[in-house]
């Protein structure tokens, strides 16, 4: 949390994520935003993240596939649109971000009339501190930008371990906390709440710490950083 802020003025994630401007505006500039951090972009983003899944996932008709923190179904679709897996699921805490993400997948022709033999694909809301699914049922899990979203880290990152199969792969990006020291910097200062509502990662070593806290081993964690402060995770239960 930012300092020098009033009580009332703090904004919790869940709050900023919870509002329809938010989603409305997600893909319409917010998210381009990103590339500032050295994000590469959805396109590569989506590739490099089923490069990844491919030895676990591809080709698997009873694959499992999570998007999980969604948003506005920015890598859902693109995930399901390859139909290299069984089933994708999109999921968010957020109901607007979900309306959004249904929104955009209706008015794709391609994602709106699925056909047999195409990847299943589903909207779920929930909680990622407390995923609704049975253990060792995950073939591959995403979070793209999305961890320093997380109001309790430890128990997202035990949820993702715990729904990955043996050998299942998680791959997320996010931040490291110099991208939001300087959009204050570039705000005289000031934090809006775009700023107040995340998780700050002073460092790799941080994040690896987290992943191996949840049961991740540290020799099948990777974690490197695009830019100057995008960071990829791969890891594999």
């Amino acid at each position: 949390k930012a300092t020098g802020l009033a009580e009332d003025d703090y904004v919790p994630m869940r709050d900023l994520f919870t509002n329809p401007s938010v989603s409305f505006a997600y893909e319409r500039g917010w998210r381009q935003g990103f590339a500032a951090a050295g994000f590469p972009g959805p396109d590569k983003e989506a590739e490099m993240v089923m490069d990844y899944f491919a030895p676990v996932a591809e080709g698997k008709e009873a694959s499992t596939v999570v998007d999980m923190s969604c948003a506005t179904g920015l890598f859902t679709r693109r995930l399901a649109k390859s139909n290299k897996y069984g089933r994708v699921f999109g999921c968010d805490y957020s109901d607007s971000m979900l309306q959004e993400a249904r929104r955009r997948i209706n008015a794709d022709s391609e994602l709106r009339e699925r056909k047999s033999g195409q990847t299943r694909l589903d909207l779920v809301r929930l909680d990622v501190g407390n995923i609704p699914m049975r253990s060792d049922s995950v073939d591959a899990l995403h979070a793209g930008a999305a961890m320093h979203c997380w109001p309790d880290l430890d128990s997202a990152l035990s949820e993702i371990y715990r729904v990955l199969k043996p050998g299942g792969r998680y791959f997320a990006t996010t931040f490291l906390a110099q991208y939001f020291r300087g959009l204050q910097a570039s705000e005289n200062g000031q934090s809006g709440p775009d700023i107040q509502a995340f998780q700050y990662f002073g460092s790799t070593d941080e994040l690896k710490d987290m992943l191996v806290k949840a049961g991740f081993e540290e020799d099948k964690v990777s974690i490197e950083v695009l830019g100057t402060a995008c960071v990829v995770i791969k890891a594999e239960k």
